[in-house]
């Protein structure tokens, strides 16, 4: 978005509906601790119920700073230029500011609450109703983008959550997808 000139229409395009798609992913992850994870961490744990609102009180920061990213993207989209490039950059470096230390003390605070606290049928529900909303062709972008920071002990545990075919066709069904998808996002190619 940075770029000088502004990028060619579909790389515009392109960039944008990945970034359309990472504030929807967010609103969606956000969405389901707010359904499923905070309310039962908070009736069954009530001696941390200031900690665990404290952190679900961030979600308004972020879906602030979400809805900011989205109005620049739809800008920018509309009238690619430096200054609307510049302007969703700046909205997306605000929208980091404010995800990381939520990320972080999710990673430090809740998930190690949640691992005592919930049943492994309510945390799968966590992670169902995510992949539920997110549409079918766009579950290997997603499996790639989580799957990409990971180190291999965490890749490998993730990857053997997939239902026992998809692990088979992973090759294939993600890992191929992703790697199209990753080289078009880095390098328009």
């Amino acid at each position: 978005m940075r770029a000088a000139p502004a990028p060619s229409p579909g790389r515009v395009t392109f960039l944008a509906d990945h970034i359309d798609f990472g504030i929807a992913a967010l609103h969606i992850h956000h969405e389901g601790e707010d359904e499923l994870l905070y309310p039962k961490l908070i009736e069954r744990v009530p001696e941390q119920a200031p900690m665990t609102e404290q952190v679900d009180r961030e979600h308004q920061t972020i879906r602030t700073a979400l809805d900011a990213a989205s109005a620049a993207c739809a800008t920018w989209r509309q009238r690619p230029s430096a200054e609307t490039g510049e302007a969703l950059a700046a909205t997306l470096d605000q929208l980091n500011t404010v995800v990381q230390p939520h990320l972080d003390d999710e990673e430090q605070k809740i998930v190690p609450l949640a691992a005592v606290t919930l049943t492994q049928q309510e945390w799968d529900a966590l992670g169902k109703h995510g992949v539920a909303q997110i549409p079918r062709n766009k579950r290997p972008i997603a499996f790639g983008m989580i799957l990409e920071p990971l180190d291999e002990a965490d890749r490998a545990f993730m990857k053997n959550t997939l239902p026992g075919p998809v692990r088979l066709l992973y090759p294939l069904l993600i890992d191929r997808p992703w790697r199209k998808y990753a080289a078009t996002l880095r390098t328009g190619t």
